[in-house]
């Protein structure tokens, strides 16, 4: 009996390692997938942020009477590590300001571990004088 045993069993012999090598292959995938929504979800907050305080920058800028109150929220963007995609001094005084924020998961996928496109986040502001 222990002789059929023995035989059975060694069929089954390295089935463990190629089962912990799919594991570890799932959480490593996971882990990226985590990684790079977390990085999206920072990279959108940013934005949002960065919008805003440009937003108000310009409107300032605009309200002290500056030529080129956009030049405003394209300093503010730059301390941010952002850039103004667009911003329009609207008629009624106020600024509207859409800024642009690169994932940082973007530095992996343009290092060649991944052949994907990555668009940077948005953010956009309004902001106006009281």
């Amino acid at each position: 009996m222990t002789a059929a045993l023995a035989d059975r069993g060694s069929a089954d012999r390295g089935s463990a390692g190629l089962l912990a090598v799919a594991a570890a292959a799932v959480v490593l995938a996971a882990t990226l997938v985590g990684l790079t929504w977390g990085s999206a979800v920072t990279a959108r907050h940013r934005a949002a942020r960065t919008a805003d305080l440009a937003a108000l920058a310009a409107a300032q800028a605009a309200a002290n009477g500056v030529s080129d109150p956009c030049a405003a929220a394209g300093r503010v963007a730059a301390a941010s590590r952002a850039t103004v995609a667009s911003c329009e001094l609207l008629a009624d005084g106020s600024v509207l300001v859409v800024v642009e924020v690169p994932l940082l998961a973007s530095a992996a996928t343009s290092g060649g571990l991944l052949d994907v496109h990555v668009s940077p986040a948005r953010g956009r502001a309004r902001a106006g004088a009281p």
